[in-house]
């Protein structure tokens, strides 16, 4: 029994063998290395994301795109240029790694989902974080193939990187133009809105009023310590009962009047007072409520003219770090590393298969 089983799994190992050395059909592989940019970000914008903590706008669109090259959009668009479908069910594959089109076994049939399959085991997206790269890399029998589809992979999803960010602007744009025409009403309706109070009240600024009894208020302090040196310096020698002397002491008593009306005035307590402080309350707000509509409709503005930048031009670019290389050998299948696989997973099955028998047997005894 234990020879049988000896050469059993001998005979598979030797096929094995075989299959890997003279069949199984030798894939080029050509490897290239890009960099998705945003040139609509700064870099200190990236950077500052990475510390905090946060996945950085780059790093989703370069998982984005990885999605988007295993896609079948993607190997659609493939298909069309190299008859990829054509090229899986056809001969140049060994019989067990092409598709058929008439066959009963699910894993082998050439339909479009094993057809993808087959294209994404050729293919090998990777995003290096730290770095903020993506290596490509496709396998094909024909080096130059190879080579060629890569190349096509690269330029595509540079044209589906604009075109996605493009889209996005003109969605933003058109929001944006919508914010726009309701900011400037806004704009426009708080200048109606303080215009009406000015003429309302008959003033551009009651602070202007406050300004004007403050200069009143120095003007009769300045006028009441002339008016005392005059009156102090005519005493000397004037009778203070005389005409002039009764009339600037007089005019001192109506200086210090219109003084302390004005101070009572400015300090808040007469009616006066509440009125102007109540009316430069209210002309600010509208004021402040104008200054806000109108930095709001500046911003949108600012805002619109940056997306109609980030629409005419390409804000996102796949730079390409290295170019598709043209292998010199096959990379695929790595045939001493596949023959020592098969030779300890057949090991280790031929293992299993003489403990349950030695099992039976003793359970028979």
């Amino acid at each position: 029994m234990n020879t049988l089983l000896k050469l059993l799994f001998g005979a598979i190992f030797i096929f094995s063998a075989i299959y890997i050395i003279s069949i199984e059909t030798e894939r080029y592989e050509s490897v290239s290395l890009a960099l998705l940019k945003d040139l609509s970000k700064s870099q200190e914008m990236e950077i500052g994301s990475l510390l905090l903590g946060q996945s950085s706008g780059t790093m989703q669109d370069s998982k984005i795109l990885e999605l988007y090259i295993r896609s079948n959009e993607m190997y659609d668009f493939l298909d069309n240029e190299y008859n990829l479908s054509t090229y899986y069910v056809s001969e140049e594959l060994d019989f067990l790694n092409r598709l058929y089109e008439d066959t009963s076994i699910p894993f082998y049939l050439a339909s479009k989902e094993n057809l993808v399959k087959r294209y994404n085991e050729d293919l090998q997206v990777l995003y290096d974080q730290p770095s903020g790269t993506l290596s490509l890399s496709f396998a094909h029998k024909d080096k130059h193939k190879a080579k060629k589809i890569l190349e096509s992979i690269i330029s595509r999803s540079d044209e589906i990187v604009n075109m996605i960010a493009k889209k996005n602007a003109e969605v933003a744009l058109d929001f944006t133009k919508k914010q726009i025409k309701e900011n400037k009403a806004l704009f426009i309706t708080s200048i109606k809105n303080l215009i009406a109070y000015q003429n309302q009240h008959h003033t551009i600024d009651p602070n202007l009023d406050v300004e004007r009894k403050s200069l009143i208020l120095a003007n009769l302090e300045s006028d009441l310590v002339k008016n005392q040196v005059e009156y102090d310096s005519k005493a000397k020698y004037t009778n203070l009962n005389s005409i002039e002397m009764k009339l600037l002491k007089e005019m001192e008593r109506n200086i210090k009047k219109s003084i302390e009306d004005i101070k009572r005035q400015l300090a808040g307590r007469s009616k006066t007072s509440e009125l102007l402080n109540s009316n430069v309350f209210e002309f600010e707000l509208l004021k402040s409520e104008m200054e806000f509509n109108k930095e709001v409709y500046r911003q949108s503005l600012i805002n619109q003219e940056q997306l109609k930048i980030e629409v005419s031009q390409n804000a996102k670019r796949l730079a390409i770090v290295s170019r598709p290389t043209l292998a010199d050998g096959y990379t695929y299948p790595n045939k001493p590393w596949d023959i020592f696989t098969v030779m300890i997973v057949l090991f280790f099955l031929y293992s299993v298969v003489i403990v349950v028998i030695t099992i039976i047997k003793d359970h028979q005894d």
